[in-house]
């Protein structure tokens, strides 16, 4: 399917020379920033952002972005426009590559989300390492939610050294949100297993709970943490707090 769209390329970003102390853990990932559906006649539009970092031997790094689009019930198809399916490429030696896309035009009714390739190259300009990753979907319905954490709140636990969570989770979309998953992390580890909200309408909130360790340097509660769900705006996702 040939679809004319706008591409707007954000930016592009590497930085530094190459280390290998988390490229393992995490090398790649793609995110939507935002996700702005049809309204009032102005076509929507999405913003990614992908990113990549090192593992040990590489030289450079490349990233080429994909946009699929759906309609109903069908079957994702590649969607041609100028400046997508194109390799973006790392200067020499840097850890991480980042690269932002926009994308414009975006139709009525449809639903998208982008496909990122990879590819690690070694100093003989070999590949040495590739992967696939998926972005959460950018819906173009009449309305989307948009989940945030209002409010943490931190009592004492029932048993010694221990801390009761509070946190309050909020819809300020314009539509429902099922299967909300919630979690907590306290100095970097998660606290049990993620909680589950069956659903929230628009305007509303609902608290659930935790029992975890007492926080001695930083609490991050994060709703979505799968980014299972099209949202209207992702990056307000997590809430971040200092416990010192």
């Amino acid at each position: 399917m040939h679809v004319r769209l706008v591409i707007l390329l954000v930016a592009a970003l590497a930085v530094g020379p190459a280390s290998t102390a988390h490229a393992a853990d995490v090398p790649a990932g793609v995110s939507v920033l935002t996700c702005e559906a049809w309204k009032a006649g102005k076509p929507g539009q999405v913003l990614y952002s992908a990113h990549m970092h090192a593992v040990p031997g590489t030289a450079r790094m490349a990233l080429r972005i994909r946009l699929l689009e759906r309609y109903g019930n069908g079957d994702f198809e590649r969607v041609s426009a100028e400046g997508l399916d194109v390799w973006r490429k790392s200067r020499a030696d840097a850890s991480v590559f980042r690269y932002k896309q926009r994308v414009r035009g975006l139709h009525r009714g449809a639903v998208y989300r982008a496909v990122v390739h990879y590819r690690w190259f070694g100093p003989d300009g070999d590949v040495s390492l590739k992967a696939r990753r998926r972005s959460q979907i950018c819906s173009q319905g009449d309305a989307l939610p948009n989940l945030q954490v209002a409010s943490v709140e931190t009592a004492p636990g029932q048993v010694e050294n221990t801390a009761a969570y509070k946190a309050t989770i909020v819809n300020r979309g314009d539509a429902l949100a099922q299967n909300i998953g919630v979690l907590l992390r306290v100095d970097g580890e998660v606290v049990d297993e993620s909680e589950v909200i069956d659903a929230l309408q628009p305007g509303e909130e609902r608290t659930v709970e935790f029992n975890g360790p007492v926080c001695q340097e930083k609490l991050r509660v994060v709703v979505d943490p799968k980014e299972l769900i099209a949202e209207s705006r992702e990056q307000d996702n997590v809430h971040t707090l200092s416990c010192v």
